[in-house]
């Protein structure tokens, strides 16, 4: 669900009851174990939602950009706990409210429990589909498929025809997000920039071939 689900009189009502908090980089707006009992927007910066497996390893489930509303099932279900971590990829600025709060909005206002339940489809139809698209493919395929959806989503147009993906995103965030080691994600990254797709620097990646990338209808801006 994202604010733009919420027409202007139900996107005020929602945030006059919230509070702004400040994160640092790399900083949890809340951790695997943690009583789920507040919901988050993003008023500016860009959040990853992380699962921690039994062996260690990390996989980013998600990225919250600003107007996205994540940690929204606590609204629907008292006293969980939560299964992932919310981690601030960048200093960010997130809303913060009320579990029950939102859980009298929706029992309230048929129109937003509307929105609420439109927007979790949307997002569970998005994550079953990028499930579908990964299962089965090597390291280069999902490496080649997380960029073209990372740039679909984040793309900023350079005058040369490059697309550079406008986020910052660490070796590590991208292994995590592909389910790969930052060493076999460096390699393979690698190997995209020798043969000329990718333009590779601190935190960013510029598609050079954006054509030979699954790019979908970009994200219109919040």
């Amino acid at each position: 669900m994202t604010l733009d689900d919420l027409d202007d009189s139900r996107r005020a009502q929602f945030l006059a009851a919230a509070k702004r908090l400040t994160v640092a980089r790399n900083d949890a707006v809340y951790r695997d174990g943690d009583v789920a009992d507040r919901v988050f927007i993003v008023d500016d910066g860009r959040v990853k939602i992380v699962r921690t497996h039994v062996s260690g390893s990390e996989t980013i489930v998600g990225i919250r950009t600003p107007g996205d509303i994540f940690g929204e099932l606590s609204a629907i279900e008292s006293d969980r706990i939560r299964t992932t971590s919310a981690i601030a990829i960048e200093p960010s600025r997130v809303h913060s409210i009320a579990a029950s709060a939102m859980r009298d909005l929706l029992a309230a206002d048929v129109g937003f429990a509307r929105a609420y339940a439109a927007g979790t489809a949307r997002r569970l139809t998005e994550a079953e589909r990028e499930l579908t698209e990964l299962a089965g493919k090597s390291v280069p395929g999902r490496l080649v498929d997380a960029l073209g959806r990372l740039a679909s989503m984040y793309g900023e147009e350079n005058g040369d025809g490059t697309l550079r993906i406008g986020i910052n995103l660490t070796h590590r965030d991208l292994a995590d997000l592909i389910g790969t080691s930052r060493e076999t994600l460096t390699k393979e990254l690698g190997v995209l920039a020798d043969v000329g797709l990718v333009r590779v620097t601190h935190k960013s990646v510029t598609l050079v071939t954006p054509q030979a990338f699954p790019l979908r209808r970009r994200r219109e801006s919040n």
